[in-house]
């Protein structure tokens, strides 16, 4: 199937690439098929594109890239809300706001995108943390 992105135009994919949000995206609740597609040349960001709105798309990370020690629990029955029961079905990302001084992008630590790999359905889990931001600056001292 063809999918029109914010960034790379029309792209073909897998109609399993597809990964459903039952209760969408906050602040995109109506938003709930999206795909996670590569960047070009690009091995750290990845694209979390709407299937059927090409301009609601988030640029996605695995967030231990950057900060190694990010650690954070979700209660089991917030993760059987998409059937995950081993950790090895879920995959984990946090949005990244990107700014115009590429070296002051952000990471929202506070709320992550968790994914059940294998039945390819997902959420974004709002943690109870008081370490964390919505806006955590990508690149610190702390990095790695």
């Amino acid at each position: 199937m063809k999918i029109r992105t914010r960034f790379m135009g029309e792209v073909e994919i897998d109609e399993k690439q597809i990964i459903d949000f039952p209760e969408g995206i906050p602040g995109f609740e109506d938003s709930r098929k999206y795909a996670l597609l590569d960047i070009p040349e690009n091995d750290v960001f990845k694209i979390l594109q709407n299937a059927e709105d090409e301009y609601v798309s988030f640029v996605v990370t695995d967030p231990w890239a950057f900060f190694k020690s990010y650690d954070f629990d979700i209660p089991d029955e917030e993760l059987q809300k998409i059937n995950i029961s081993k950790k090895e079905q879920l995959a984990v990302l946090n949005i990244v706001t990107l700014s115009d001084d590429f070296e002051k992008s952000t990471l929202n630590l506070l709320a992550p995108v968790v994914i059940n790999k294998e039945d390819r359905v997902g959420r974004q889990y709002v943690l109870n943390s008081g370490k964390y931001m919505t806006k955590h600056p990508l690149f610190t001292e702390e990095e790695n």
